[in-house]
């Protein structure tokens, strides 16, 4: 009797009361009277993700299902209402107009306990204000270019790479060589690292990014979590990072600093500006221009990491489908070869930093990769207070997630004819100045827009200038076509990789 009397008086309650918090979670959008795509534990919405459908997908059916009939429609991320904005004029008014009102990204961190966590894209309020104007300098035209001989130094070891593959006649992993170029590029533009990715075909870094973004099931499921109840684990203190990978940073980075500072080393990269943004405040003028509010070495560290987290697989991933693009459709690949060459001859034959800004056909090349696969393929925003919509008519309540569905807006025939296929031309500056300015979002907009915007087009077009002066590329029978994406993960992955025939430009056909 006393095992059934706590069945009884214990568990069935306790599974009642669980019962009636799902259930209600599930009829949040309902009982606000706003149209939705409805949700049922554990996915919400996203029935199927990772088994049948990609998240994107699933987002797009969403987006496709209401965007005529609402500029903003319900549904559930997970166990989260969220609301799903269908209209670009709204698009505009919560990026821009509003953006006091949608600040934050809602994107759980630690800054106690997991102080790697905190850095400018998950920290919100105040303390991302004051760090958005420390770090906006060091990502400016001029403080790039200082950058840009470390990125043309990899290129030189990316191009040996390639090299080695032509001369065993293999066809070419193009992710994980664009993967080891990135890491290359960001490990010695970051950190000041010699990370060798390309001439070791991997690195410590490289298996970092790996986990970080090919996360385990259960590494995926604490993160959902996370986004589903921040508040709650805020209060139990959970930690996002492995600890071994946040204990490498805690390590590397205060390390390299220490010895900078102790031998008067100085270099020309992202660390360097971290290093006189927590010694002086400021990156430009002289002492007397120094600032009392510096970073603290946490802050340095977080914002290291972000700096490795937002440059490798966003800029990997556009690299890898530009060269699948351009070896699908040859005519476009000659097209930008041609470019390439002629503006190299007005420049001694080098890819430089004034070479690059010549070569539009190639950015229109970057921008319709980046439009077909945008590597980040949505931009959430929290309201940070009660926030009245009139259509539909609702108030968000505040921390309520609003979505902008980046991939499927990029991907709607009504707004680009034939979104599959891949063209270029729709990014001349007249086509350009036909379509409503919201309608191309790869780095978000706004006051809270990708920082390293400027930096990874840079590295993503000077990947292509460099590969498309030296080698000619052809998709590979060991491809899968037409490409299918990995729905395994949240990532733009190719299902089988992206597999290249590679030949030298000069070699005989």
């Amino acid at each position: 009797m006393t095992l059934l009397n706590t069945l009884l008086y214990l568990v069935l309650p306790a599974v009642a009361l669980i019962y009636l918090f799902i259930r209600r979670k599930f009829s949040y959008w309902a009982d606000l009277n706003v149209p939705h795509a409805p949700g049922s534990f554990p996915l919400g919405s996203m029935t199927g993700m990772g088994t049948k459908y990609h998240m994107n997908h699933i987002l797009e059916r969403i987006y496709q299902q209401f965007k005529t009939v609402t500029p903003a429609a319900g549904f559930y991320l997970t166990m989260k209402p969220t609301l799903m904005v269908t209209d670009l004029e709204l698009v505009k008014q919560v990026l821009v107009k509003d953006f006091n009102s949608f600040r934050d990204r809602g994107v759980y961190y630690n800054e106690q306990d997991d102080p790697v966590s905190a850095h400018l894209f998950a920290i919100d309020g105040e303390k991302w204000r004051f760090l958005r104007n420390k770090l906006s300098p060091t990502f400016t035209s001029g403080k790039i270019k200082y950058m840009f001989n470390t990125m043309q130094e990899v290129g030189d070891e990316c191009v040996q790479c390639f090299d080695r593959y032509v001369d065993r006649n293999e066809p070419v992993d193009v992710k994980s060589l664009c993967a080891w170029f990135t890491c290359d590029v960001i490990g010695s533009c970051a950190f000041g690292l010699n990370c060798n990715s390309l001439k070791n075909e991997g690195s410590e870094l490289i298996n970092i990014a790996n986990r970080l973004f090919k996360p385990s099931p259960i590494d995926a499921m604490w993160q959902f979590f996370f986004m589903s109840f921040r508040h709650l684990s805020a209060k139990l203190k959970l930690l996002i990072l492995p600890r071994d990978i946040a204990n490498y940073f805690m390590t590397l980075i205060p390390e390299t600093v220490t010895y900078r500072e102790k031998n008067n080393v100085t270099r020309p990269d992202f660390l360097q500006l971290l290093i006189q943004l927590k010694n002086k405040g400021t990156v430009d003028g002289s002492e007397q221009e120094a600032s009392s509010e510096t970073l603290t070495m946490n802050q340095v560290v977080a914002q290291s990491f972000v700096f490795m987290l937002g440059g490798f697989e966003t800029t990997s991933t556009a690299l890898t489908f530009a060269l699948f693009e351009l070896a699908n459709n040859p005519e476009i690949q000659e097209k930008a070869r041609g470019e390439v060459s002629s503006v190299l001859a007005r420049h001694d034959g080098k890819i430089t930093y004034e070479a690059l800004k010549e070569m539009t056909y190639l950015e229109q090349i970057v921008n319709e990769t980046l439009r077909m696969y945008p590597p980040v393929t949505f931009v959430a925003r929290n309201a940070n207070h009660a926030y009245r919509l009139t259509n539909p008519d609702v108030t968000l309540e505040a921390d309520t997630m609003v979505l902008v569905p980046v991939y499927a807006i990029q991907r709607d025939p009504e707004i680009y004819p034939n979104p599959s296929r891949f063209d270029p031309d729709r990014f001349t500056s007249e086509a350009i100045q036909a379509r409503h300015a919201y309608a191309f979002l790869p780095f978000g907009d706004g006051p809270r827009n990708c920082i390293g915007q400027r930096f990874a087009l840079l590295e993503v077009k000077f990947g292509i200038a460099e590969l498309l002066n030296k080698f000619r590329f052809t998709t590979s029978a060991r491809m899968t076509l037409p490409l299918e994406l990995d729905i395994s993960g949240p990532m733009m992955a190719v299902k089988g990789g992206v597999w290249l025939d590679v030949r030298k430009v000069n070699a005989k056909e």
